[in-house]
């Protein structure tokens, strides 16, 4: 049997891949609009335009359908933004990882605010998703900032606390954003904004960590 799809099937499978984005990129929408709790299956559904019964075609309940949107909240994130180049020094490699993390809060506010949702309500997904691979990956990098501080590049720091800050200072332009456009006394943020808030918590972040080079 040859392993090469027919026609028919590779247009099932382009159906089925549009219709699971349009449900999960709405779904991203309404979970961030009424939180995790309030949100049903119909209220997605009617965003969409689709009847119920498509939403569980895909998705048996709300619960596949929330972790299916987290998932591909964290797979966006952890695609998105740089791993560490030891090569590169450490003022580089933060200075772009904030001005990454920045950009994931000016674009993507909705999956910031569902993943903050979530991490609030203790969702296992989430808290399971970030022991297997957010964990493993902190301690990557936590290798390559002891190379550097025994290079004599920065300063010794807690990793586990420098990535903790890095994320509040970011995501608050995505979680918080109405608060943020209330003392700025803007309706939008701007892209000026965000390039604000890039240059300011780089120079603290650098600042803090003693960064020579």
């Amino acid at each position: 049997m040859s392993n090469v799809k027919r026609p028919k099937d590779q247009l099932k499978a382009h159906i089925r891949e549009q219709n699971q984005t349009h449900i999960l990129e709405t779904s991203e929408r309404v979970f961030a609009r009424q939180g995790l709790a309030k949100t049903t299956t119909q209220m997605i559904a009617d965003e969409a335009g689709l009847p119920k019964a498509n939403i569980h075609y895909y998705y048996r309940s709300k619960k596949d359908l929330l972790e299916a949107v987290l998932e591909r909240i964290l797979r966006l994130w952890l695609h998105s933004v740089s791993e560490f180049n030891v090569e590169e020094g450490p003022k580089k490699n933060l200075t772009r990882y904030i001005s990454e993390k920045i950009d994931q809060s000016r674009t993507n506010k909705n999956a910031s605010k569902i993943f903050a949702m979530a991490l609030i309500g203790e969702e296992a997904f989430v808290l399971d998703y970030l022991r297997r691979l957010f964990v493993t990956e902190l301690s990557r990098e936590k290798a390559t900032i002891q190379h550097w501080v025994e290079k004599g590049l920065m300063q010794p720091v807690s990793t586990e606390h420098l990535f903790i800050s890095i994320w509040a200072m970011t995501q608050t332009y995505a979680d918080f954003d109405a608060q943020v456009k209330i003392l700025l006394q803007k309706d939008t943020l701007e892209e000026t904004d965000y390039n604000d808030a890039k240059d300011f918590i780089t120079r603290m972040v650098l600042a803090g960590c003693g960064v020579t080079e």
